[in-house]
């Protein structure tokens, strides 16, 4: 027998451009985070298929960013 983690439910916080925020509430400059390191999204549990969907979104959301778009 094996164990398994389909993911974590916690991570660090983000704000909606990704940003990484310090314990200050302030963005972190130059930190930006997507998918399995963004916590906050799933309170318990979580409909399949969505870990991938948050990464594609918060992952497209954090490149823009860190490319200065």
């Amino acid at each position: 027998m094996t164990g398994g983690i389909t993911f974590t439910f916690g991570g660090v916080r983000i704000n909606d451009r990704a940003q990484v925020m310090s314990t200050g509430w302030a963005p972190v400059a130059g930190l930006y985070a997507c998918g399995e390191m963004v916590g906050g999204l799933f309170h318990g549990n979580y409909p399949g298929g969505t870990g991938l969907m948050s990464g594609a979104v918060f992952g497209r959301i954090a490149g823009a960013g860190a490319a200065g778009e």
